[in-house]
């Protein structure tokens, strides 16, 4: 079995390019088309469609690439098992995490982790609740930090962040001590959309509440913009708007959202990299999150 050819076959597949998978595996584009037409003649049946503008897997193509990926995976986490036996703690891990996680926890747990670990090499994605899920479900990344709404996935919970209204200081509502849900539907709002703060929305809509959007913002850092220059309060996880100049006001009812580690295979299952790192999260969260009760 020659897992090279496995290589430049899923790359060529997740590019859409053999150029860009020659690039990404240091191979000519040559190599990379030889490697693949190896395969299909070894296999008996096309792997791939050449298009004008690049490639895509036929049928059956597609079939074997994910049982190509579960089998690179898999040699990958037996190169890492024998590196740990023989005392080598080396791999790669790919994390992704929600903006907020990544401002506020990252940066501890990334100190910690790489004096742990000097050889292990983490790469980092940032995104929203859409993405993480479209990465997981795409093999993008190894493990995740954010919240799951999804039973595919595996979720260990890490810790609740309140979900909090926040305000100019000059807004009306600012002498308030708690704010009642309900007050969205007669004040100016600024909510975000789904793919970015899927927890919020949920809170509201399953309170059946319709707030009086002034403004509907993708980003968060404009939206605490807006909401700084007294155009709308908002309703925002904790964590987001913890240092923020802001007033931040808790709800008359307590609502949360559930932060955990998400991968796509229990914990056991993950290469010996990968479960350090869950296990320096785990152990780093519980740490920061006693240092703030």
């Amino acid at each position: 079995m020659d897992l090279k050819k496995h290589l430049a076959f899923i790359k060529t597949v997740e590019s859409g390019s053999l150029t860009q998978a020659a690039a990404r595996l240091n191979y000519t584009q040559p190599s990379i088309s030889q490697m693949i037409s190896k395969l299909e003649e070894e296999y008996g049946f096309p792997l791939l469609i050449r298009q004008r503008h690049g490639v895509r897997a036929t049928a059956n193509g597609l079939k074997v690439f994910h049982i190509m990926k579960d089998i690179q995976k898999n040699y990958e986490k037996l190169i890492e098992t024998v590196d740990n036996i023989n005392g080598f703690e080396i791999g790669e891990i790919r994390l992704g995490a929600f903006t907020s996680v990544a401002v506020k926890w990252l940066p501890q747990i990334l100190r910690e982790f790489n004096k742990l670990y000097p050889s292990i090499n983490v790469q980092l994605f940032e995104g929203n609740s859409s993405e993480l899920e479209q990465w997981l479900k795409e093999d993008k990344i190894d493990v995740g930090i954010g919240t799951s709404h999804s039973e595919k996935w595996h979720f260990q919970p890490l810790a609740e962040d309140p979900i909090v209204v926040v305000m100019s200081p000059q807004h009306e509502l600012a002498g308030l001590e708690t704010v009642p849900l309900n007050i969205m539907e007669s004040v100016m709002c600024i909510v975000p959309y789904p793919e970015t703060h899927f927890d919020v929305l949920k809170v509201l809509r399953e309170e059946k509440i319709s707030p009086r959007i002034a403004y509907q913002i993708r980003g968060d850092e404009t939206l605490i913009a807006m909401v700084r220059n007294n155009l709308g309060i908002s309703l925002l996880p904790k964590l987001l708007v913890n240092d923020c100049d802001m007033l931040m006001k808790p709800l008359d009812q307590y609502v949360y959202r559930q932060i955990g580690i998400i991968t796509t295979h229990a914990e056991e299952a993950q290469t010996p990299s990968v479960q350090k790192m869950i296990q320096c999260i785990k152990e780093r969260v519980r740490s920061i999150h006693q240092a703030t009760v």
